[in-house]
């Protein structure tokens, strides 16, 4: 099993990690269509997902990033896998050389800005040019992207066979679970 403390870790600039950095637009609720498109806002809920529009003029669409909350759940980040409309309240963060599973470490790491930033005091362009974060590095001293992806996979083996494990659990007892504290 792999441990984080098994590895070197280095700081790194977020313009380091993300050649592509920017802020969804302001779309105003009164103007929002209803639709199927999810509509990436302030919340720390959901992936930031707060409403589902059909609006694709004078918004901003991302996929397959990092969204980072720049006010109200200030800090929160999350992958978001699928194409969303970003408002003015998030910036997304993309390289095309990571994969789900890298955004996923990083976005865990980057999840404790929101111990820095609050309501008074949002993240804005400038601080996100300066904001650092520390994540693993390889013997080259270069951002270990394989040990990054592998120790996402045993996590998520872990939990779907937690998943699984409850599920078994229920339908053996008739729907009632018997061990409360999981």
């Amino acid at each position: 099993m792999l441990n984080l403390n098994d590895r070197e870790w280095k700081t790194f600039f977020l313009t380091e990690l993300f050649p592509v950095i920017q802020r969804g637009k302001r779309l105003k609720l009164e103007n929002h269509v209803p639709g199927d498109i999810p509509y990436v806002s302030s919340s720390a809920l959901c992936n930031g997902v707060d409403n589902f529009i059909a609006n694709t003029e004078k918004v901003r669409i991302f996929s397959n990033c990092i969204s980072l909350v720049n006010s109200g759940s200030v800090g929160s980040s999350f992958y978001e896998p699928f194409a969303f409309v970003a408002s003015d309240h998030v910036t997304h963060l993309k390289n095309k050389r990571y994969n789900k599973y890298h955004y996923l470490f990083i976005a865990s790491i980057m999840n404790r800005l929101s111990q820095k930033y609050n309501f008074n005091r949002e993240i804005n362009d400038n601080r996100i040019s300066r904001e650092k974060i520390m994540l693993p590095i390889n013997a080259d001293g270069n951002l270990d992207l394989d040990f990054m992806e592998q120790y996402i996979k045993e996590r998520e083996s872990q939990l779907v066979q937690k998943c699984k494990d409850y599920i078994g659990e229920i339908s053996q007892s008739g729907g009632r679970c018997q061990t409360l504290n999981r």
